[in-house]
């Protein structure tokens, strides 16, 4: 069975809607076992993927960048299976990538501006945003206050 047969276009990428994970990437069933869509499909396509490397959703990575994909479980490019969108990377190049990504966004996943201002750095590196973390600080200031 090809993935073509279980795909819907969707701009220029192809998305897979057959079985779609609680994560928001596709599955099927593949070699003997469950898969991601989108690595069945490089492997129909390309051959096996060699140890070390990952497969990267590309048209995530160009959305991201404009701000039109916040990422996450609600990413559509996780079902994309055009094999023109997808590479090979190893797992800290895509995490390079995500971080970027995450930099460039406009907002944060709660919809505040990501603004310098607006943008608290941790000791770690971790960049999160000031609102949520005093809504949190508030949130929390309330429970022990009302206990």
């Amino acid at each position: 069975m090809n993935y073509t047969e279980y795909v819907a276009k969707m701009t220029d990428c192809i998305m897979w809607h057959k079985s779609i994970r609680d994560t928001g990437y596709g599955q099927r069933f593949f070699n003997g076992k469950i898969a991601r869509a989108h690595r069945a499909a490089w492997i129909e396509a390309n051959g096996d993927i060699p140890t070390g490397l990952i497969v990267d959703h590309m048209c995530h990575n160009e959305a991201a960048l404009k701000g039109e994909c916040e990422g996450g479980k609600s990413c559509k490019h996780r079902a994309c299976v055009n094999v023109e969108h997808l590479r090979l990377i190893t797992v800290s190049e895509n995490n390079k990538a995500g971080l970027l990504n995450r930099d460039n966004r406009k907002v944060c996943p709660k919809g505040h501006p990501n603004t310098e201002e607006n943008t608290m750095v941790r000791k770690s590196g971790k960049r999160e945003c000031s609102e949520c973390n005093r809504i949190r600080a508030r949130a929390n200031y309330a429970k022990k206050v009302l206990i």
